[in-house]
């Protein structure tokens, strides 16, 4: 492990410069390109040009599950507090709906899939079932 030596310093106009609000930076793109100009007819369009050419690029998907019993107040996360887990499977079933329209559009349809996030609430508030 490296160690860092020597005085810190502390650049009074790096600081200004820095001291705005941003995007938690969570996904690519991050949420704030997220455009209503850009619709189903745009995304459709790009989700079919994914895979132009021979090679075949790998899928990261990342799932929101929103649902938590409790609340984290720390946490800045979209999320719905509740025990309700009626909520969360009919909230399920949308998701799969969803992952079955946009397989769709990619071309060729026989993506794989290299990494898969979850987040947004607590991953154990679904059932093992749910999890499948």
């Amino acid at each position: 492990m490296r160690s860092v030596t020597g005085n810190l310093v502390f650049d009074p106009q790096i600081i200004r410069r820095f001291d705005v609000n941003g995007p938690r930076y969570t996904s690519y793109p991050t949420a704030d390109r997220f455009v209503e100009a850009f619709g189903s007819d745009a995304s459709r369009l790009w989700l079919g040009k994914r895979n132009i050419g021979a090679i075949s690029r790998q899928l990261s998907l990342y799932f929101h599950i929103p649902f938590c019993n409790t609340i984290c107040y720390y946490c800045a996360c979209n999320k719905i507090i509740t025990k309700d887990h009626g909520r969360s499977a009919k909230y399920l079933k949308y998701l799969a709906r969803e992952l079955a329209l946009q397989s769709s559009c990619l071309e060729g349809g026989d993506q794989e899939v290299a990494q898969l996030h979850w987040g947004g609430g607590t991953p154990t508030f679904l059932s093992h079932d749910e999890m499948r």
